[in-house]
């Protein structure tokens, strides 16, 4: 019978690549391992928050493989193969005003994690709101989240490895099930800040080098091939079928915004050494992700798209243009970039995960009694449990990763409210808190499952606005907190950011202000600007709807910065 798998008839390069790749993970998460301290409570601060020491270019790598995921490598090139330059949309507007979050929202969180001794987002909750049950919604949402968004991952990496070589569904996903497993459980997020490192660099050559063969298949020409095969439709939203429109480009902007103050994410703000380090992290973070898929997949998906490939899905347009035009060693190096991008974000949330339901809900809800030693042993258990869920999902849903993606990126878009307004909102209450995540939840799963996205808005955004209106109201109708516990948090954050309680909002000086209204700006300006700029004249060889997306990239990078040089943050702040 014909081999019909794009390296089928190479798979002992493919296996050799597989297997040096675990084994340098493998190698790298034993490096990282908890339990080689002295005692327990030294372990679950490795496994928490990586010893509270992780420097600059391992937490940005890190956050950036956090983000990177199966979907910057195969969906965004499949959407560009697709859709089009329209992808840029879902693709491009977030990057930036995420890291400038990264920096002055983790730099507080830094502080006061080092300060009261916090593990995790739910501590923060708890001591803010006064009450345990503060951490129910964050613990609800990252379980629902855990098993979606692991999948997905698991997912991605056994249909490149099934539909390259011919390795087995299921095969692949046990392979790299138990890989990520044995990594996770030996360091928690201490393992995965090392791995990450390594994966977000491969999977960043990955991608940077995809953009190069997209120039090089096309001779320098992709984006005059592009029009002229598809018209000025494949250059401008919505694009070729109809999917990224301005509203729903900006509402997902926004959406992928408020994921920074998912679990995992909050984990990596109290697991840097020092502001300083959140800051020059952000800005690797700002250029590593952004650029991999301006310059990278993208151009790619629409090389593909240019030149006619033939893909029996759109998901795998990346692999057969590699396989096509470079053979089977660049194919194999591009699954070494695969698997980074699947592996760096489900073990981002898996040791969330883990964490979240051994310390949070085990430990401060049901057991405080339980040792750390205890905890760290339910969290490898939770491990195993977790992929199991998500190996059961992998095989009974692989419809594709664009839908998991979505529904499992938008379930923390309903906490980030009540997160923001923990340090940033002293009137916000315990009772708000605890139900506004809870109510956005029911909308966010009505405009997920019942009336997909309602009026063409992303259902992360109905969830995140109805959230963040109860949490209002409610807190309105409800007693106030205590003097003491605002004082001691936001007082904190006032003292940190040197600005007033009624004014920790937003920004005062009137440059800064500036430039965050250019950091909101163009989301709008590249949605929209994808819309209504129809012109085919190239500018520098370029379709000016990509240029306009690339000027305005460079224009939040500087606003980026005169934010982070004009805003002091006091790190000798103790309350």
């Amino acid at each position: 019978m014909e081999n019909t798998y794009l390296l089928g008839a190479h798979r002992g390069i493919v296996l050799i690549t597989i297997i040096a790749y675990f084994t340098l993970t493998l190698f790298i998460g034993y490096i990282g391992r908890a339990g080689k301290a002295s005692h327990d409570d030294a372990e679950l601060k490795d496994w928490a928050v990586a010893g509270r020491n992780i420097g600059a270019i391992v937490l940005g790598l890190a956050w950036s493989a956090t983000y990177f995921s199966s979907y910057a490598v195969l969906g965004v090139a499949g959407q560009a193969y697709t859709e089009g330059l329209s992808v840029m949309n879902l693709a491009t507007a977030y990057f930036v005003p995420t890291a400038a979050l990264m920096y002055i929202f983790g730099a507080g969180i830094n502080i006061l994690g080092r300060t009261n001794n916090y593990m995790s987002v739910g501590d923060l909750l708890e001591d803010r709101y006064g009450t345990k049950y503060a951490r129910l919604p964050i613990i609800i949402t990252t379980l629902i989240f855990s098993g979606y968004f692991t999948g997905i991952q698991l997912i991605g990496a056994a249909l490149v490895l099934e539909q390259l070589a011919g390795i087995p569904y299921f095969i692949a996903l046990i392979l790299g099930a138990a890989v990520l497993c044995i990594y996770v459980m030996m360091g928690g997020f201490k393992s995965t800040a090392l791995t990450d490192t390594l994966q977000a660099t491969l999977l960043f050559i990955a991608l940077f080098g995809g953009g190069i063969i997209a120039i090089k298949i096309t001779g320098g020409k992709l984006f005059s091939m592009l029009i002229e095969k598809v018209g000025v439709a494949g250059i401008t939203s919505p694009g070729l079928k109809g999917l990224a429109t301005p509203v729903f480009g900006i509402s997902y902007s926004i959406n992928i915004i408020l994921y920074c103050f998912g679990y995992m994410f909050f984990q990596w703000m109290l697991a840097a050494e020092n502001p300083q380090a959140l800051r020059k992290a952000a800005g690797i973070y700002s250029v590593v992700c952004p650029a991999g898929y301006i310059f990278g997949s993208i151009l790619l998906g629409v090389a593909g798209l240019a030149i006619g490939l033939k893909a029996a899905r759109p998901d795998y347009i990346f692999p057969v243009v590699i396989v096509e035009f470079f053979g089977p060693v660049m194919a194999s190096v591009l699954i070494a970039g695969v698997l980074g991008a699947t592996q760096s974000t489900a073990a981002s949330v898996l040791a969330g995960v883990s964490l979240c339901s051994s310390y949070d809900l085990y430990k401060k809800m049901i057991n405080p009694n339980a040792s750390e030693k205890k905890v760290v042993v339910i969290s490898r258990t939770m491990s195993v449990l977790v992929l199991v869920g998500s190996i059961i999902l992998a095989m009974t849903a692989r419809e594709g990763i664009m839908l998991l993606g979505a529904i499992g990126i938008s379930f923390f878009s309903v906490t980030a409210p009540s997160v923001l307004a923990s340090v940033f909102w002293p009137r916000a209450t315990k009772q708000a808190a605890i139900a506004a995540p809870f109510i956005g939840l029911v909308v966010l799963c009505y405009t997920v499952f019942v009336q997909k996205n309602m009026l063409g808005i992303h259902p992360g955004l109905w969830g995140a606005c109805t959230s963040m209106i109860a949490l209002i109201i409610i807190s309105y109708i409800t007693p106030k907190t205590e003097e003491e516990r605002i004082d001691r948090i936001c007082g904190t954050i006032s003292a940190v950011y040197n600005k007033k309680l009624h004014s920790l909002w937003f920004p005062t000086k009137p440059g800064n202000a500036v430039a965050t209204f250019l950091l909101v700006a163009q989301m709008f300006a590249i949605c929209y600007g994808l819309k209504y700029i129809r012109s085919t004249t190239l500018i520098l060889g370029m379709a000016p709807q990509y240029a306009w997306v690339v000027f305005w990239w460079a224009v939040s990078l500087i606003c980026m910065w005169y934010i982070f040089n004009h805003t002091p943050i006091d790190t000798t702040v103790k309350k």
